[in-house]
């Protein structure tokens, strides 16, 4: 019964907290320019032209995904899925950054779990034979 409660808080109580999400809009954009950061860690962010809701465009500046040593895959002029804030447009984030910062944690969790399962698996096993 408590491994029942536990994966329904891990998987269900997210999904209850994802309100916040009503103010964003989905759209495509071009990118412009890419410029590299240096500091404890090296980042790429992008500047992104797009068209808003009522057909004005709009730049904003967005952080691509970054596989270390190799780089983005992205480059200038290519075509990106972004979401922008409908109050303020020039908020932008990835589709993909928006997925790892929802769900990041929850997956991090569950490979914890995952990867500890045989551990203590073995640690009940040990248990049970000194008994």
């Amino acid at each position: 019964m408590k491994l029942i409660y536990l994966f329904s808080f891990i998987f269900f109580i997210p999904v209850l907290c994802l309100s916040q999400e009503a103010g964003w809009i989905k759209t495509e954009g071009e990118i412009t320019e890419i410029t590299f950061h240096q500091g404890k860690r090296v980042r790429e962010s992008a500047t992104v032209k797009f068209n808003l809701e009522n057909g004005a465009e709009q730049l904003g500046n967005v952080e691509l995904f970054r596989i270390p040593f190799i780089g983005s895959m992205k480059s200038v002029g290519d075509e990106i899925t972004i979401n922008y804030n409908k109050n303020n447009p020039v908020l932008l984030e990835t589709v993909f950054g928006n997925f790892l910062s929802t769900y990041g944690m929850y997956i991090l969790i569950l490979l914890g779990v995952i990867f500890s399962f045989k551990r203590i698996l073995n640690y009940k096993k040990s248990i049970n034979t000194n008994n």
